[in-house]
Protein backbone atom coordinates (compact mmCIF):
# COMPACT_ATOMS: atom_id res chain seq x y z
CA UNK A 1 0.00 0.00 0.00
CA UNK A 2 0.92 3.33 -1.11
CA UNK A 3 -0.81 4.36 2.52
CA UNK A 4 0.67 7.52 3.63
CA UNK A 5 2.64 10.47 3.18
CA UNK A 6 2.43 13.17 0.79
CA UNK A 7 3.20 12.04 -3.23
CA UNK A 8 4.53 15.45 -2.92
CA UNK A 9 6.89 14.74 0.31
CA UNK A 10 10.10 16.54 0.36
CA UNK A 11 12.78 16.37 -1.94
CA UNK A 12 16.38 16.78 -2.64
CA UNK A 13 18.66 19.79 -4.15
CA UNK A 14 22.69 19.84 -4.14
CA UNK A 15 22.30 22.91 -2.83
CA UNK A 16 18.45 24.02 -1.71
CA UNK A 17 18.18 27.56 -2.72
CA UNK A 18 15.27 29.83 -0.77
CA UNK A 19 13.61 32.23 -3.50
CA UNK A 20 14.59 35.89 -2.69
CA UNK A 21 11.20 37.02 -1.57
CA UNK A 22 9.46 38.87 1.69
CA UNK A 23 11.10 37.69 4.75
CA UNK A 24 7.41 35.93 5.59
CA UNK A 25 6.78 34.05 2.72
CA UNK A 26 10.25 31.58 1.77
CA UNK A 27 10.44 28.74 -0.86
CA UNK A 28 12.84 26.50 -2.00
CA UNK A 29 13.56 25.41 -5.80
CA UNK A 30 14.53 21.78 -5.55
CA UNK A 31 14.60 19.11 -8.46
CA UNK A 32 12.08 16.75 -8.62
CA UNK A 33 13.24 13.09 -8.06
CA UNK A 34 13.80 11.02 -10.88
CA UNK A 35 13.20 13.63 -13.54
CA UNK A 36 15.39 16.53 -14.20
CA UNK A 37 12.34 18.09 -16.28
CA UNK A 38 10.46 19.38 -12.98
CA UNK A 39 11.41 21.73 -10.34
CA UNK A 40 10.01 21.48 -6.96
CA UNK A 41 8.33 24.71 -5.74
CA UNK A 42 8.17 24.22 -1.70
CA UNK A 43 6.89 26.14 0.69
CA UNK A 44 9.13 26.50 4.40
CA UNK A 45 5.94 26.83 6.24
CA UNK A 46 2.44 25.24 5.82
CA UNK A 47 0.95 28.31 7.01
CA UNK A 48 2.43 31.03 3.96
CA UNK A 49 -0.21 32.67 1.81
CA UNK A 50 1.42 34.10 -0.85
CA UNK A 51 0.92 36.82 -3.67
CA UNK A 52 0.54 36.64 -7.09
CA UNK A 53 4.11 38.50 -7.09
CA UNK A 54 5.81 36.40 -4.83
CA UNK A 55 4.60 33.37 -7.09
CA UNK A 56 5.96 35.15 -10.39
CA UNK A 57 9.41 35.82 -8.46
CA UNK A 58 9.72 32.15 -7.68
CA UNK A 59 8.51 30.37 -10.91
CA UNK A 60 10.82 33.46 -12.98
CA UNK A 61 13.90 31.92 -10.35
CA UNK A 62 12.89 28.04 -11.35
CA UNK A 63 12.63 28.56 -15.08
CA UNK A 64 15.65 31.62 -15.58
CA UNK A 65 17.68 29.19 -13.56
CA UNK A 66 16.78 25.43 -15.02
CA UNK A 67 18.27 23.81 -17.53
CA UNK A 68 16.60 23.64 -21.22
CA UNK A 69 15.14 20.19 -20.20
CA UNK A 70 13.38 21.72 -17.23
CA UNK A 71 9.23 21.57 -18.82
CA UNK A 72 7.73 22.07 -15.79
CA UNK A 73 7.12 23.72 -11.90
CA UNK A 74 5.09 21.59 -9.07
CA UNK A 75 4.86 22.51 -5.76
CA UNK A 76 4.50 20.71 -2.63
CA UNK A 77 1.47 19.73 -1.02
CA UNK A 78 -0.31 22.85 0.08
CA UNK A 79 -3.55 24.21 1.67
CA UNK A 80 -6.01 26.42 -0.51
CA UNK A 81 -6.05 29.46 1.26
CA UNK A 82 -1.83 29.16 0.01
CA UNK A 83 -2.73 27.87 -3.50
CA UNK A 84 -5.08 30.84 -4.41
CA UNK A 85 -2.20 32.92 -5.75
CA UNK A 86 -1.25 30.00 -7.39
CA UNK A 87 -3.83 29.12 -9.35
CA UNK A 88 -4.22 32.64 -10.24
CA UNK A 89 -1.33 32.87 -12.05
CA UNK A 90 -1.97 29.92 -14.27
CA UNK A 91 -1.23 26.64 -12.35
CA UNK A 92 -3.01 23.61 -12.14
CA UNK A 93 -4.65 20.55 -10.08
CA UNK A 94 -1.83 18.15 -10.10
CA UNK A 95 -3.32 16.19 -7.57
CA UNK A 96 -5.50 16.35 -4.25
CA UNK A 97 -4.67 15.09 -1.20
CA UNK A 98 -6.78 14.08 1.90
CA UNK A 99 -5.59 15.06 5.72
CA UNK A 100 -6.08 13.50 8.48
CA UNK A 101 -5.79 13.52 11.88
CA UNK A 102 -5.62 11.67 15.43
CA UNK A 103 -5.79 13.15 18.49
CA UNK A 104 -3.50 11.75 21.06
CA UNK A 105 -4.38 13.81 24.32
CA UNK A 106 -6.84 11.31 25.53
CA UNK A 107 -5.46 8.07 24.95
CA UNK A 108 -3.87 6.60 27.84
CA UNK A 109 -1.27 4.16 26.29
CA UNK A 110 -0.12 3.80 22.99
CA UNK A 111 -1.45 1.14 20.71
CA UNK A 112 -0.77 -2.72 21.19
CA UNK A 113 1.22 -3.61 17.61
CA UNK A 114 -0.33 -6.42 16.61
CA UNK A 115 2.13 -9.12 15.13
CA UNK A 116 2.15 -10.36 11.85
CA UNK A 117 3.58 -13.90 10.86
CA UNK A 118 7.11 -13.57 9.48
CA UNK A 119 8.06 -10.37 9.27
CA UNK A 120 10.08 -8.01 10.95
CA UNK A 121 9.99 -4.78 11.81
CA UNK A 122 13.58 -3.08 12.66
CA UNK A 123 15.12 0.88 12.63
CA UNK A 124 16.04 1.96 8.89
CA UNK A 125 19.43 2.31 8.62
CA UNK A 126 21.38 4.24 6.06
CA UNK A 127 22.01 0.94 4.51
CA UNK A 128 18.73 0.50 4.13
CA UNK A 129 17.81 3.28 1.89
CA UNK A 130 18.24 2.10 -1.85
CA UNK A 131 16.07 -0.39 -1.14
CA UNK A 132 13.58 2.01 0.44
CA UNK A 133 13.42 3.54 -2.61
CA UNK A 134 13.34 0.62 -4.82
CA UNK A 135 10.50 0.15 -2.79
CA UNK A 136 9.03 3.41 -2.66
CA UNK A 137 8.91 3.27 -6.45
CA UNK A 138 7.34 0.53 -6.93
CA UNK A 139 4.25 1.15 -4.19
CA UNK A 140 3.37 4.72 -5.53
CA UNK A 141 2.16 5.58 -9.25
CA UNK A 142 4.93 6.38 -11.82
CA UNK A 143 6.11 9.71 -11.53
CA UNK A 144 5.19 9.99 -7.97
CA UNK A 145 8.22 8.25 -6.20
CA UNK A 146 10.90 9.01 -4.37
CA UNK A 147 14.87 8.07 -4.48
CA UNK A 148 17.39 8.16 -1.62
CA UNK A 149 18.05 11.53 -1.51
CA UNK A 150 14.46 12.36 -1.33
CA UNK A 151 13.79 9.74 1.22
CA UNK A 152 16.98 11.22 3.09
CA UNK A 153 15.76 15.07 3.12
CA UNK A 154 11.87 13.63 4.14
CA UNK A 155 13.62 12.05 7.42
CA UNK A 156 15.33 15.65 7.89
CA UNK A 157 12.40 17.69 7.76
CA UNK A 158 11.49 17.40 11.44
CA UNK A 159 13.73 18.00 14.67
CA UNK A 160 12.81 14.35 15.47
CA UNK A 161 12.51 11.27 13.21
CA UNK A 162 11.86 7.79 13.74
CA UNK A 163 12.80 5.46 10.43
CA UNK A 164 11.32 1.79 10.19
CA UNK A 165 11.85 -1.05 7.97
CA UNK A 166 9.87 -4.44 7.51
CA UNK A 167 11.10 -7.17 5.76
CA UNK A 168 9.83 -10.95 5.41
CA UNK A 169 10.94 -13.73 6.40
CA UNK A 170 9.04 -16.27 4.64
CA UNK A 171 10.59 -19.73 3.34
CA UNK A 172 11.12 -17.35 -0.32
CA UNK A 173 13.78 -15.61 1.21
CA UNK A 174 14.20 -12.53 3.56
CA UNK A 175 13.03 -9.26 1.49
CA UNK A 176 11.94 -5.75 1.88
CA UNK A 177 8.42 -4.92 1.99
CA UNK A 178 7.40 -2.28 3.83
CA UNK A 179 8.98 0.98 5.37
CA UNK A 180 8.29 4.41 7.10
CA UNK A 181 9.45 7.71 8.44
CA UNK A 182 7.99 9.50 11.28
CA UNK A 183 8.68 13.12 12.42
CA UNK A 184 7.98 15.21 15.26
CA UNK A 185 8.00 18.79 15.50
CA UNK A 186 6.79 20.56 18.99
CA UNK A 187 3.70 18.25 19.72
CA UNK A 188 3.00 17.81 16.53
CA UNK A 189 3.34 14.29 14.66
CA UNK A 190 3.42 13.75 10.71
CA UNK A 191 3.16 10.21 9.41
CA UNK A 192 5.74 11.52 6.42
CA UNK A 193 5.76 7.94 4.47
CA UNK A 194 4.42 4.50 4.62
CA UNK A 195 4.98 2.05 1.89
CA UNK A 196 4.33 -1.02 1.33
CA UNK A 197 5.11 -3.79 -1.39
CA UNK A 198 2.32 -4.22 -3.79
CA UNK A 199 2.56 -8.24 -2.78
CA UNK A 200 2.62 -7.79 0.56
CA UNK A 201 -0.24 -5.97 1.09
CA UNK A 202 -3.81 -6.66 2.72
CA UNK A 203 -1.48 -8.84 5.53
CA UNK A 204 -1.25 -6.31 8.14
CA UNK A 205 1.82 -4.60 7.67
CA UNK A 206 1.00 -1.16 7.09
CA UNK A 207 -0.93 -1.28 10.32
CA UNK A 208 1.81 -2.38 12.33
CA UNK A 209 3.94 0.47 10.85
CA UNK A 210 1.19 3.28 11.51
CA UNK A 211 0.53 1.86 15.06
CA UNK A 212 4.48 1.63 15.91
CA UNK A 213 4.84 5.36 14.56
CA UNK A 214 1.45 6.41 16.97
CA UNK A 215 3.39 4.78 19.46
CA UNK A 216 6.41 6.54 19.23
CA UNK A 217 5.04 9.98 19.21
CA UNK A 218 3.03 9.46 22.37
CA UNK A 219 5.66 8.42 24.09
CA UNK A 220 7.56 11.37 23.42
CA UNK A 221 4.31 13.63 23.78
CA UNK A 222 3.01 14.62 20.81
CA UNK A 223 -0.96 15.81 21.09
CA UNK A 224 -1.85 14.90 17.36
CA UNK A 225 -0.75 13.10 14.08
CA UNK A 226 -1.14 14.53 10.83
CA UNK A 227 -0.96 12.08 7.60
CA UNK A 228 -2.44 12.78 4.22
CA UNK A 229 -2.85 10.58 1.13
CA UNK A 230 -4.68 10.46 -1.94
CA UNK A 231 -8.41 11.36 -2.19
CA UNK A 232 -9.09 8.62 -4.22
CA UNK A 233 -7.31 5.76 -2.17
CA UNK A 234 -10.05 4.23 -0.82
CA UNK A 235 -7.51 1.48 1.34
CA UNK A 236 -5.38 4.25 2.52
CA UNK A 237 -8.53 5.90 4.18
CA UNK A 238 -9.65 2.51 4.99
CA UNK A 239 -6.73 1.96 7.11
CA UNK A 240 -6.18 5.47 8.83
CA UNK A 241 -9.96 5.52 9.49
CA UNK A 242 -9.87 1.95 11.54
CA UNK A 243 -6.10 3.33 13.08
CA UNK A 244 -8.23 6.25 15.05
CA UNK A 245 -8.08 8.98 12.34
CA UNK A 246 -10.32 11.10 10.80
CA UNK A 247 -10.69 13.40 8.11
CA UNK A 248 -10.68 17.06 8.30
CA UNK A 249 -12.62 18.99 5.74
CA UNK A 250 -9.41 20.69 4.71
CA UNK A 251 -8.09 19.32 1.04
CA UNK A 252 -4.08 19.74 0.08
CA UNK A 253 -3.44 20.82 -3.36
CA UNK A 254 -0.56 19.50 -5.77
CA UNK A 255 -0.21 22.47 -8.31
CA UNK A 256 1.96 22.37 -12.06
CA UNK A 257 2.57 24.62 -14.17
CA UNK A 258 4.03 24.26 -18.06
CA UNK A 259 6.89 25.90 -19.04
CA UNK A 260 6.02 29.09 -21.33
CA UNK A 261 6.75 28.06 -24.84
Amino acid sequence: MAAGGSRAGATNFSTVRPAPMRPAVRASLRPWPLDAGIVHLVLLDVEMVPTATDVDGWVNKAFDDAAPEVRRVRTGAMFPRSAAAFLERGFEIADRLALLDRNLTGARQPPRVHPVNELSVTRLRQRDLPAAADLDQIAFPDGWGHDVDSLGDIASATPQVRQRIAHSSRRTGRRTIGFSITGKAGTVGYLQRIAVHPDARRHGVARVLVDDAVGWLMRRGAARVLVNTGVDNQAALALYSAAGFELLPDELLVLELERPR
